[in-house]
């Protein structure tokens, strides 16, 4: 098990020559950290989502902490941004809808976001709490209506289209789905798949052109390339712990299995939590323990089925 961590860990030069190093698309968790930290990109993606083309944004921030004072469970937002207007806009990827209740979170993200807003006392006022804006993306649609978009804020039951006025909102996007506006289509479309010559992207909209050269110019970053490092080395790590406290007793055969079995599956679960792309994945489970691409392909699969 030592050996094939060590062997792993030398692969990863290999790795970053590779094609997956660079194929990693705006729907991947690292990219869109990496991409939405630079106000510009955060400008271009609200702004198509929104249909606010003059939308100007004064601060931003990455995996944002909002910690609940009482002990309980925080929050940490993907891409957090704050525009000139006040408005307060938070952004999340959410690639594994299926991991949670998504309309729930979003009600949590909610309610925290507004914590840190007001100052404690009496002469503070509600009315100072700043507009929300809760946005997450997702790759599947979570209420089967084939939209791309949908937009939910506060209504009265008993009188239709009578808003309550908290300046609240909640907005779902739907990778899945082509129906909606189709500047916001594209964008969609980009994010899963994040090359100009997508040929699902129906409107070049010059925002999608200044990310694109944003995600580029990201890419290239040697930033970028620790981070690709630090999230394989992570999930190496810990297949070798998992591997090495699995192992049983030293020289029993199923012992050493089981220790690779348990460390093969740290390693998918890891690289999957940081959304390498499958064949990534794959590759790393070839490099690390010496397994044929149908081995570690058939693996991956009846990890990934389990989980």
């Amino acid at each position: 098990m030592e050996n094939q961590v060590i062997h792993a860990l030398i692969s990863t030069e290999e790795y970053r020559e590779s094609p997956d190093f660079m194929n990693v698309n705006l729907s991947d968790f690292a990219l869109f950290l990496a991409v939405m930290k630079h106000k510009e990109a955060q400008e271009c993606v609200l702004s198509i989502i929104l249909d606010e083309p003059n939308l100007r944004l004064i601060q931003v921030r990455v995996e944002d902490v909002i910690l609940n004072k009482n002990g309980k469970r925080g929050i940490r937002l993907d891409a957090w941004a704050l525009a000139e207007d006040s408005r307060q806009f938070a952004t999340e990827m959410q690639n594994d809808a299926s991991e949670d209740d998504l309309q729930k979170r979003s009600r949590y993200y909610q309610g925290l976001l507004d914590t840190p807003a007001l100052k404690a006392g009496k002469h503070t006022k509600y009315r100072h709490l700043p507009s929300t804006i809760v946005i997450f993306i997702t790759q599947t649609d979570l209420f089967g209506m084939d939209r791309a978009m949908y937009t939910f804020t506060e209504r009265c039951h008993q009188i239709p289209g009578m808003e309550l006025g908290d300046e609240t909102m909640k907005i779902f996007l739907n990778m899945s789905s082509k129906n909606e506006r189709d500047e916001l289509v594209s964008l969609l479309q980009y994010m899963k798949n994040s090359t100009l010559s997508n040929p699902e992207i129906t409107v070049l909209d010059e925002r999608i052109c200044k990310l694109d050269a944003i995600v580029t110019e990201v890419k290239q970053s040697e930033e970028w390339e620790d981070a690709q490092m630090s999230i394989l080395s992570t999930g190496i790590d810990i297949g070798r712990r998992v591997g090495h406290e699995e192992g049983l007793e030293e020289g029993r055969k199923e012992g050493r299995k089981e220790g690779q079995l348990e460390g093969i599956h740290a390693i998918i679960t890891v690289l999957k939590e940081h959304n390498l792309t499958d064949s990534a994945i794959i590759q790393q489970l070839c490099n690390s323990f010496h397994l044929d691409t149908d081995t570690a392909q058939r693996m991956f699969h009846d990890f990934s089925c389990h989980d």
